[in-house]
């Protein structure tokens, strides 16, 4: 392998490019729970029911699957990726910041629609945009790209809880979306756009019409190979945290901030374990990094409902979060095995299809109700034991220039 001494140095501009779009990442991702941390305030303030509740969160969602797919094909059909994502981040901190002045159900649910649509953007585009910036280093570039969107999801409830102690939820919510005013700036100045060519031959060329993208994303095996794989791995964990508090409070009679600690240690860890998946991925290539992950994620996940001891509950709570996160090997995998110009399609493909792991709870919800709640960690169990499965049938040989010996066979 070659090493880093041997590669091109980063220079100063380097580490500032890849904060920026890092800390974007972590925008991005802060914007996806955004109204999770102030939602009990929001209910008294708005006097919502629990559907209502329901609706108000679904809705984020909601515009989040719609438009995503189309906007990825967007991008890459006009190789306009940063504009679209400055445009639909820049929706999509205005819908937070209006909901300031807004006090009613209806329009409030307008408005995290308008902020899911927008947010929607941001993976396939700042995936695409991070990749073609570091194509060199592009595994260690993609893992501390990904570390920032777990930095987001980890600091923007805490300064969400510190304003809205003071300024209640709708300032909170309004200086959490407020970064984006410097963020998207420093975006628009340091990433350029790689527009398709504008000639003659090419303005009519088939292969850049929406139809033929969607047939290109989707003859690439390995593109949707890594969707179900993601998608799978998404289904096991996000139905393990959704029912974790139930499971401790059953199991081992935890309490509220006890439960906290647990989840923390799950997201805690899974933001300092993505460099190693990094390095995974550069030195055993996609099939062989994703392998043993996955493999451990199962056995942790099902472990959790015999654990009886709260100190082993905590330490298999971080255990999942350190193999659970394997977004950057899936990322740099898609960045590797797609073309370059639908790379924000393709991206886009694997996150559309990752996002139904919303079945996830409610399968584990049945699952609990007519059987029991171990039934259900051992259904999350299997759902990551197929993605094992699913990621084994990857192929190629896709060698970047900054890593030749490593190729997945």
């Amino acid at each position: 392998m070659t090493s880093r001494a041997e590669k091109q140095a980063w220079r100063p501009g380097d580490y500032f490019d890849l904060s920026v779009i890092g800390l974007t990442h972590g925008l991005s991702d802060g914007f996806s729970n955004m109204l999770v941390p102030v939602l009990a305030l929001i209910v008294v303030d708005l006097g919502l029911s629990p559907f209502e509740v329901g609706v108000l969160l679904s809705t984020f969602s909601l515009g989040t699957m719609i438009f995503q797919y189309p906007l990825s094909i967007l991008a890459d059909n006009t190789g306009a990726r940063k504009r679209i994502l400055l445009i639909g981040m820049g929706v999509s901190a205005a819908s937070f910041i209006a909901m300031i002045w807004v006090s009613r159900f209806l329009p409030m649910c307008a408005l995290a629609f308008l902020a899911g649509a927008g947010n929607s953007v941001y993976h396939p585009c700042g995936t695409a945009l991070a990749a073609n910036r570091f194509e060199r280093d592009r595994a260690f570039a993609i893992s501390w790209h990904s570390l920032g969107g777990n930095l987001g999801t980890s600091i923007l409830p805490l300064i969400q809880a510190a304003v809205a102690a003071v300024a209640g939820w709708r300032a909170a919510v309004g200086a959490c979306a407020a970064p984006a005013i410097a963020l998207l700036p420093m975006v628009n100045a340091r990433f350029h756009e790689e527009r398709h060519q504008k000639e003659p031959e090419t303005e009519k060329r088939t292969d850049l019409k929406v139809f033929s993208i969607i047939r290109r994303v989707v003859e690439n095996r390995n593109t949707v190979w890594l969707a179900a794989t993601y998608t799978l791995r998404s289904m096991c964990t996000k139905g393990m945290i959704g029912f974790l508090p139930l499971l401790a409070t059953s199991n081992l009679g935890m309490n509220t901030a006890q439960i906290g600690v647990a989840v923390s240690l799950h997201f805690g860890f899974g933001m300092l374990a993505k460099p190693l998946m990094g390095i995974l991925y550069d030195r055993w290539g996609a099939r062989a990094a994703l392998f043993w992950p996955m493999t451990l994620l199962g056995v942790f996940v099902l472990g959790l409902p015999f654990m009886k001891w709260q100190t082993g509950f905590y330490v298999l709570s971080a255990l999942t979060g350190v193999v659970g996160f394997v977004s950057p090997i899936i990322l740099t995998a898609a960045a590797d095995f797609s073309e370059k110009d639908i790379l924000a399609s393709s991206v886009g493909f694997i996150y559309t299809c990752h996002g139904l792991s919303f079945l996830a709870p409610l399968l584990g919800g049945w699952l609990a109700g007519q059987v029991s709640l171990d039934a259900s960690y051992f259904c999350f169990a299997i759902m990551s034991w197929l993605a094992v499965s699913t990621s084994a049938q990857l192929r190629g040989k896709k060698q970047r220039p900054d890593n030749p010996r490593r190729q997945d066979t």
